[in-house]
């Protein structure tokens, strides 16, 4: 990583900061990087989940990752290095049979899943997504690792003054609401015999099609007040009605 690379990402990443983590972040990842797209996951020691995601389609591939622990974001972060998917071929859908073919659904074609670590410590991953396959420029390469420098230092930053075991307030609020959706997904897997992804789909497009939040339409789930059925699939989640 050259001072350059690291000046040009702190100054991009400080214009960011200005903004919400919940968009901020990863606006200012794709927009830097010049991605189609950008997710930054937190994870370690049991906490965790999805922070910010740059569009709607991101999101579900970050939760998706993160609720099936399948994909470029939890291989990155187990085995400590970068992961690259230049193109979703018959190998990487033999090692992902579950986000492969999310992601060509979402129309994401490449994927990059850098593990953010800072001083020995791993926190997350930065995921980059594009709509063209092929792979990151070198440029990208190195500001890639530059930016995820930035990130691990600021997420280890802002959880200096948290409790062990638990995340900084500023992290965990952005994370908080979605700990009951993941739940949600997991009591829509067991009721359909589905996997948690396509659960999570589910419940995401039952909230679309009622023009509901997704989080509103979790605890209802979880409370027993919503329950969804085979008719609840996407391609009929329109004839649909709460129960």
């Amino acid at each position: 990583m050259t001072n350059e690379s690291a000046s040009r990402v702190a100054v991009a990443f400080a214009r960011g900061m200005s903004r919400s983590p919940s968009v901020g972040w990863c606006a200012v990842c794709a927009e830097f990087l010049a991605v189609s797209g950008a997710g930054i996951t937190i994870m370690g020691e049991g906490v965790g989940g999805p922070l910010c995601a740059s569009s709607p389609a991101v999101g579900a591939l970050e939760d998706a990752q993160f609720t099936v622990g399948e994909g470029p974001c939890p291989d990155a972060f187990r085995s400590g290095r970068s992961v690259h998917t230049p193109r979703f071929d018959r190998r990487a859908s033999d090692r992902w049979p579950t986000f492969a073919p999310l992601a060509a659904e979402h129309g994401i074609n490449a994927v990059f899943a850098y593990p953010l670590t800072a001083d020995g410590a791993r926190v997350g991953v930065l995921s980059l997504y594009q709509s063209e396959a092929g792979a990151l420029t070198d440029g990208q390469h190195t500001d890639s690792v530059a930016m995820v420098q930035v990130l691990a230092e600021t997420v280890l930053s802002l959880q200096d003054d948290a409790p062990s075991g638990s995340l900084a307030a500023e992290i965990d609020d952005v994370i908080g609401y979605r700990a009951e959706i993941y739940q949600a997904s997991g009591i829509i897997a067991i009721q359909l015999s589905i996997t948690a992804a396509d659960a999570l789909l589910r419940l995401r497009a039952y909230a679309f099609a009622h023009e509901r939040p997704l989080d509103v339409m979790a605890s209802a789930v979880v409370d027993g007040r919503l329950r969804l059925d085979d008719d609840d699939r996407p391609e009929t989640i329109g004839k649909s009605t709460q129960r």
